[in-house]
């Protein structure tokens, strides 16, 4: 039933073309192999549920939901169709499906630029999912599946950790910055010798390279360049970089490595320049330019497009998979007071007091006795009496009837269905 190694990441799946079947069968009215137990109470709608996930998938468009599927692999047969859209500042949002446990909840929207032209493949975008925690605390990320460039069009998964199951969510999405560029190695000529360049005092006291002393490009990127590589007066080291037009600099740094891929010295101080900027590297003396093999550049810059600033709120309605509660109700190892355990199709949630653990690990037994352990994705820790609770993400998709246990805490307890 279970794979040996379970990861943290639902999304870091690989795409199941097994999956993506199933669900075309349940919409034809094909039936499996093994009796259809898993969707419980969703049974009854799981045909219509796929019907309307296929004209989600229609009203999306093809290349939306190929990717939606690719991204969540066997996942993808838990999602539900959600719908609802809003435009703003040009820009059109519409949700397209949502996938819960729970207490977990990712919702996948379609931002689509209907002026043309703005949005690109580096497009960040600020949304977050609101709803009520069950906890302290919780835990929320947003980010960018696809761009269609055809289309205008991202596909975008936000998702919130720690929900308060049952309770009301919605989509808050705030801006689009298309002007978020972010380097990942460039590379660039060493010096062709350790050589002293002309060096200026700013306002605020730094001394930084002159302009235009080393120029060189890189085929890695067409909005960075070295503008000035070489020792100031004093023998520190500096690398000055330069901006193509309409480009700012936010944190991009520049090192030299060696043709073992080590680092040379690090970065001491950067300073703004015009156009660019200037970054002072300690730990390098004229002898280490030989070692030279490259310099690497790399991190976040702006470019010059514009960012995009609304309100786009859409209600989210959940339907979260089916799970199994199983009341524990006494003290385990350690100390801790486990209430009761949850089990659905996606993952386990524990709810416990007190205690010393800080982490605990848990495993799932199957029907033949195979065994294997569950990474823990989120916890949340109430300080007082209340309850807190953690919760354990499944690599892929698994059969309620197929599990036999859950051990934790020095314990096996046995499902109860």
């Amino acid at each position: 039933m279970f794979r040996t190694e379970y990861k943290r990441e639902m999304d870091a799946l690989a795409p199941s073309e097994a999956a993506m079947a199933r669900l075309e069968a349940l919409t034809k009215g094909e039936t499996r192999g093994k009796p259809e137990r898993r969707f419980g109470r969703r049974a009854a709608a799981v045909l219509a549920l796929s019907a309307a996930l296929v004209v989600t998938a229609v009203a999306a468009g093809p290349s939306v939901w190929s990717a939606l599927r690719s991204h969540l692999g066997p996942f993808g047969t838990y999602l539900s169709a959600a719908e609802g859209s809003v435009t703003d500042q040009g820009v059109k949002v519409e949700l397209v499906a949502s996938l819960s446990d729970g207490y977990t909840a990712m919702a996948y929207f379609t931002a689509t630029d209907l002026t043309g032209g703005r949005f690109n493949d580096h497009t960040q975008v600020s949304a977050r999912l609101d709803g009520a925690l069950a906890g302290m605390g919780g835990a929320a990320g947003c980010k960018v599946i696809s761009y269609d460039a055809g289309q205008n069009q991202l596909l975008v998964q936000v998702g919130l950790e720690g929900l308060d199951s049952g309770a009301a969510v919605q989509l808050e999405v705030s801006g689009f910055d298309p002007g978020y560029h972010y380097i990942q190695d460039a590379r660039f000529q060493p010096p062709e010798a350790a050589l002293t360049l002309a060096d200026e005092t700013m306002a605020e006291g730094d001394v930084v390279l002159k302009a235009g002393q080393t120029p060189q490009t890189s085929p890695d990127t067409a909005d960075v360049s070295i503008s000035s590589m070489g020792f100031d007066g004093a023998g520190n080291f500096h690398i000055r970089l330069a901006l193509a037009e309409g480009c700012s600099d936010k944190a991009l740094l520049a090192v030299p490595y060696n043709a073992a891929g080590e680092q040379i010295g690090h970065t001491a101080a950067q300073t703004a320049v015009a156009g660019g900027v200037d970054s002072r590297l300690e730990g390098i003396t004229p002898a280490n330019v030989a070692d030279m093999a490259y310099i690497r550049v790399y991190g976040p810059y702006r470019g010059p497009e514009a960012v995009i600033e609304g309100t786009w709120v859409l209600p989210v309605t959940l339907e979260p998979a089916e799970q199994i509660t199983i009341p524990v109700e006494r003290t385990l190892d350690g100390g801790v007071y486990v209430e009761r355990i949850q089990v659905s199709n996606l993952s386990t949630v524990v709810f416990y007091r007190g205690g010393e653990r800080e982490y605990f690990s848990l495993q799932l037994t199957d029907a033949q006795g195979q065994s294997v352990d569950v990474p823990m994705a989120f916890k949340s820790v109430n300080e007082d009496a209340t309850v807190s609770y953690a919760i354990y993400r499944f690599d892929q998709p698994v059969e309620l009837e197929d599990i036999a246990s859950v051990t934790l805490l020095g314990e096996t307890i046995p499902l109860t269905r």
